[in-house]
């Protein structure tokens, strides 16, 4: 068999796992949600019902293929017991906490905690019940390191996901505060596919696929899969830019990626420490999470209405209101010249000159400055402005 025909099979190998099936689900019922919010909120949709399909068959696949020709070369391996647990983990994640947990410390470290924990008192699963027992305790330990490192690599990718496209079409939504008043906020959810080519020692996984194809290295057999890691980012913010959210999120991820990194380098002298390293993982993670929940819920709100102004959340794609520079959190105090405080007054003063729009707009600076552009035939009546306002 040649390597092509390896490597294809291998991928063949993705479609046999059910991560992959009830990733893309996720993310279908993601965009429907996510729409139908933005109509409830506004009345509109605003992006396509297929964003996060897209996102999640998109930047990620490129980080994948680069990942994975570096562990195809050194030969980075796991194990057909490692591969069921963490199916079985990440799809508990998805239905539980669906993208808010879904990071590589949770799945991956409480993956590697189970499999630990099975190697350690012998649990026994079923076709594969000689896998564990054929190796010995040291090639478990060199294991556990691997999957530390692997861990740490993807904090990484994790953290520059985040810092670079989980602000990129946030969701902006109306909901009511503990107050009862409308108010605005963004909610950044992104979901990563990173498919990672690696290697199963042994031929163990042929009991339950007699086609899989097997190689040999030396004296050693080996199968090949892809594994089907997802990274889900979920944070709402209701107090700050979304950009602001997400660089602060992911230089809090970098720093837990920079620790785990080190403990990895300390569990080459000493294994155990890797059991540290994915619990402080897991915990670190939830933490981040929950740490940025809790400031975002008792800082004062950015985005809420004014009584001497229109407060914009948004501007909608190709609109008028694309082609100005708005950013959410900014005020429009005047269209056309004229006053306003409210939508009606907004489009009342649009309507004397339907060739020309110029607002004067407070900045996040307290600011004023104004932002122009003329209208056309087909522009959307409404410029595409996304708007907080009382109701």
């Amino acid at each position: 068999m040649n390597v092509i025909e390896i490597i294809l099979k291998g991928i063949l190998s993705l479609l046999l796992q059910p991560v992959f099936y009830l990733s893309i689900l996720f993310a279908i019922l993601a965009g429907y949600n996510r729409v139908k919010w933005e109509r409830r909120s506004f009345s509109v949709r605003i992006y396509s019902p297929f964003l996060e399909l897209k996102n999640f068959f998109s930047l990620g696949i490129g980080i994948a293929i680069v990942l994975s020709i570096v562990s195809f070369f050194i030969g980075f391996g796991v194990m057909e017991v490692w591969i069921v647990i963490f199916n079985v983990v990440t799809i508990l994640v998805l239905i539980v906490a669906m993208f808010r947990l879904s990071s590589t410390a949770i799945t991956i470290g409480i993956s590697s905690l189970v499999f630990y924990f099975c190697y350690y008192y012998d649990i026994q699963f079923g076709p594969f019940q000689d896998s564990l027992l054929s190796y010995d305790a040291l090639y478990i330990d060199n294991f556990m390191i691997a999957m530390t490192f692997l861990l740490a690599i993807l904090l990484f990718v994790e953290a520059w996901l985040i810092h670079y496209t989980s602000a990129k079409s946030p969701s902006p939504s109306l909901r009511k505060s503990g107050r009862g008043k409308l108010v605005g906020g963004f909610q950044l959810r992104k979901f990563w596919f990173i498919p990672l080519i690696a290697f199963v020692p042994g031929t163990e996984i042929t009991h339950l696929f007699d086609f899989w194809p097997v190689f040999n290295i030396g004296s050693e057999s080996y199968t090949l899969v892809l594994l089907p890691l997802v990274i889900g980012f979920q944070q709402k913010t209701r107090s700050e830019l979304p950009e602001d959210l997400s660089r602060k999120i992911a230089m809090q991820v970098t720093t837990l990626a920079v620790i785990v990194a080190a403990i990895g380098l300390i569990s080459i002298v000493s294994p155990v420490m890797t059991l540290f390293a994915f619990v402080l993982a897991i915990i670190s993670r939830f933490w981040i999470s929950w740490r940025f929940y809790r400031i975002d819920k008792n800082a004062p709100l950015r985005y809420k209405p004014e009584p001497d102004g229109i407060v914009i959340l948004g501007a909608r794609e190709n609109t008028p209101s694309s082609r100005m520079h708005l950013v959410a959190g900014e005020k429009i105090t005047e269209v056309n010249s004229v006053p306003v405080k409210n939508r009606t007054e907004l489009y009342e003063a649009l309507n004397k000159n339907r060739a020309f729009c110029k607002l004067k707009v407070v900045g996040l600076n307290g600011e004023p400055r104004f932002e122009q552009t003329a209208l056309y035939e087909n522009d959307s009546f409404e410029l595409g402005l996304l708007l907080v306002e009382p109701r």
